[in-house]
């Protein structure tokens, strides 16, 4: 393929066969010289591997990306001059034809690319994926097992063929229930033979739309969109619901294909309907915790919490949160009792305090607790029922 009884120099001054330009840009890619006897030799041979997010393009995106990759890795070879762009992908003769519009239901990238491209002068043709020997060939060498004749389909093949015969809707049964609907009927009517301005308030929603209405093949299309009659609706937010994608993702869905007025308000009401998209759905993010205030003399608010079984005992943790001193103190048994009587050791020790704090175990909310509590002057606190992370300071400070 690098040898000189396959590749050509480059000269501009070389003059082809054909009318548009003695130079050939074949996608991914091959840029070639027309003779003006009709033969053609290539100058040069380019290519490389799609990224990861590239892979996960639709197949018109990658051999649109393929053209565009190629005129740019030949841009001082093509600009300013006239060439032929040849491509297996038909739907990009259109989208791509420099004496042609852009199609406005065309993708934005797509857009792009044509801008791109309108600073070339070319014209662009189709060739069937056959006629690509000269681009495709070291990809799809034939074996000894493999018959051109023969065309084999795979197991992916097979299975998407098969689930246009089981679609939920035709064109068909779209075209027989909007004559059937009051309100779309008046809308086809409306498209087919133009809009008064005088319209009831059942179809402002599509009066609003008037300039990109149209039909096809009977249905009513807002953009890209066909438009659904009202019997067929609920089998439509079925389909749409089947993966249980969530609310923002069905909607993204269903902007893809279909609209009717308030679409997104029965989206949104479906999946609250649905049990499996709540238990599946993102938990709303947890408000943030207060922070304790600064106490501003030591043993002013103590925090108290119970550790264990470790080792087969447990411990009373006492910390001062101003000092950030620590009490530990083992004890064979954690009820109400014993943690009084452990406390008023405590506080024999270093005095009482103005507030205590503590979760809402069993010990901390009994009676004699509250009663020991009131008997000494002192304010008891515990954190909010299920919620632990505000009585997190004895741990986090051990």
């Amino acid at each position: 393929m690098t040898s000189d009884l396959v590749l050509t120099h480059y000269d501009p001054k070389k003059t082809g066969k054909s009318c548009i330009g003695p130079f050939t840009l074949w996608a991914r890619a091959v840029l070639s010289h027309t003779f003006a006897d009709g033969s053609e030799r290539p100058i040069a041979f380019v290519s490389r591997s799609l990224t990861r997010a590239e892979r996960n393009y639709a197949q018109i995106d990658k051999e649109a990306l393929g053209i565009v990759w190629a005129v740019k890795k030949f841009h001082a070879y093509l600009f300013g001059r006239t060439f032929t762009l040849v491509t297996d992908h038909q739907p990009l003769v259109s989208i791509f034809h420099p004496q042609k519009g852009i199609p406005i239901t065309t993708a934005v990238w797509l857009q792009r690319y044509t801008l791109f491209l309108a600073g070339f002068q070319y014209q662009i043709k189709y060739k069937c994926t056959k006629g690509h020997g000269n681009a495709n060939e070291l990809s799809r060498l034939l074996t000894k097992q493999m018959h051109v004749e023969e065309e084999e389909y795979d197991a992916t093949h097979v299975f998407l063929m098969s689930q246009i015969d089981n679609l939920p809707l035709t064109s068909d049964d779209i075209k027989r229930e909007t004559v059937k609907d009051m309100t779309l009927s008046k809308v086809f009517d409306a498209v087919m033979r133009g809009w008064s301005t005088l319209v009831c308030k059942e179809l402002t929603p599509f009066y609003n739309r008037r300039t990109e209405l149209s039909v096809h093949q009977g249905c009513l299309i807002w953009r890209i969109r066909v438009i659904v009659p009202e019997k067929l609706r609920q089998r439509v937010l079925e389909e749409i619901h089947v993966g249980h994608m969530g609310v923002v993702k069905i909607k993204s869905l269903a902007r893809s294909f279909v609209w009717w007025p308030g679409i997104d308000h029965e989206l949104e009401e479906v999946t609250k309907r649905c049990t499996g998209c709540q238990a599946n759905r993102n938990m709303p993010i947890a408000a943030p915790v207060h922070p304790w205030e600064w106490p501003q003399r030591p043993w002013k608010r103590v925090h108290a919490d119970f550790a264990g079984p470790f080792e087969g005992k447990m411990f009373l943790l006492l910390v001062d949160a101003h000092s950030k001193w620590p009490e530990v103190i083992e004890m064979s048994a954690t009820s109400s009792e014993q943690t009084i009587e452990i406390l008023r050791s405590v506080f024999a020790r270093n005095g009482l305090p103005e507030q205590l704090v503590t979760d809402n175990g069993p010990q901390f909310i009994a009676h004699t607790y509250k009663r020991f509590m009131e008997a000494n002057g002192i304010r008891h606190t515990t954190s909010a029922q299920y919620h632990p992370r505000p009585g997190g300071t004895v741990r986090s400070n051990l």
